[in-house]
C-alpha cells in the first residue's frame, strides 16, 4: 500500500504509556522465532467501544521476502493472526516463501550487526552499500536471492538501535547522510491516526478479489491504526494497517 506523507520537524518523540515502538519479538509473538519474517515496528494500545476491552495492537514489516505461494493468512497484502492475551499466533504457513531458509539467513543478518554495527554506524554504512559488501556472504548462506531482505533487515536494525540509544526517530537516509537532516526528519504522523488508516486500508480492501474478502469478512470499519513502514526501514513501500475481528478474535496487517 503506498502512501506519501509530509515530512515535518519532529525528530524525538517520548515513550507513551500506549505506544512502544521497536518491540522484542517475545513481546508481540507467541513464537518469537517468526520475527524473521515479522520485523516488529510499533505496538499501541486499542480500547474497542463496542465490547469496552482493551486490545495490544502489533505492526509489522514484512519486507524483501516475496509471497512465493500465497495461501491463506499469508497473502501479499493480507497477514492473518490469531490474538490471544496481548500477543499474535500467526495463522499462515512458512510454506508461502517457498522453503527459502530465512531464518538462518536472519541469524546471520543479527549477528553480523551486533559484531559490526559501530563501524557500521561510525562509517554510516548505507543499506545499498551493506548489501553490496555483503552479497558473498550472503549467497554462500541462502538458498534465495538475499539482497532485498538484507536491505530491509540492515535498515531497520540500523534506525532500531538509533531509535534505542537517542530516543530519536531518523530516516535511514539521514543517518548515512544520503539526505539533508531538514528533510530526513520523521514525519508526526509516522504513525498514524484511526481515520486515516481506515482511508488507506479501505484501498487495499477495494483492491482484493470478492473470494478473498469472503474469506475473511473484513471491512474497512474494523482497520484500527496503521504506520508507515518506510520511516522504520530504508523501504519504498508505504503503509500497514491492522484490522480487529473481535468475533474470532483475529488480527489481519494489511499492507
Amino acid at each position: 500500500m503506498k502512501h506519501e506523507v509530509d515530512v515535518q520537524d519532529k525528530s524525538t518523540a517520548q515513550e507513551q504509556p500506549s505506544i512502544h515502538w521497536y518491540p522484542d519479538p517475545e513481546e508481540v509473538l507467541d513464537n518469537p522465532a517468526l520475527s524473521c519474517y515479522f520485523l516488529p515496528l510499533v505496538s499501541f494500545d486499542h480500547e474497542h467501544l463496542q465490547n469496552g476491552q482493551m486490545y495490544r495492537i502489533h505492526l509489522f514489516g514484512i519486507e524483501g521476502l516475496p509471497c512465493v505461494a500465497p495461501d491463506r493468512y499469508g497473502e501479499p497484502h493480507v497477514w492473518g493472526f490469531a490474538y490471544n492475551d496481548g500477543k499474535y499466533r500467526w495463522l499462515g504457513d512458512t510454506a508461502v516463501f517457498g522453503g527459502m531458509n530465512v531464518p538462518e539467513v536472519y541469524a546471520w543478518l543479527l549477528q553480523d550487526f551486533d559484531r559490526n554495527c559501530e563501524y557500521y554506524m561510525h562509517e554510516q554504512m548505507s543499506a545499498d552499500d551493506y548489501v553490496t559488501g555483503a552479497q558473498t556472504a550472503l549467497a554462500s548462506i541462502a538458498n534465495f536471492d538475499a539482497h532485498a531482505y538484507a536491505h530491509s533487515v540492515y535498515s531497520y536494525m540500523y534506525t532500531r538501535i538509533h531509535y534505542q540509544r537517542t530516543g530519536q526517530f531518523r530516516h535511514m537516509d539521514e543517518l548515512t547522510g544520503q539526505r539533508p537532516a531538514s528533510f530526513g526528519l520523521r514525519s508526526e504522523r509516522w504513525l498514524l491516526d484511526h481515520l486515516e488508516a481506515q482511508q488507506l486500508g479501505s484501498s487495499v480492501l477495494a483492491g482484493l478479489t470478492t473470494v478473498e474478502r469472503n474469506r475473511y469478512e473484513l471491512e474497512a470499519s474494523m482497520i484500527v491504526g496503521g504506520a508507515e513502514r518506510f520511516h522504520f526501514m530504508d523501504s519504498s513501500q508505504g503503509a500497514v494497517v491492522a484490522a480487529l475481528d473481535t468475533e474470532r478474535q483475529h488480527v489481519y496487517l494489511l499492507q
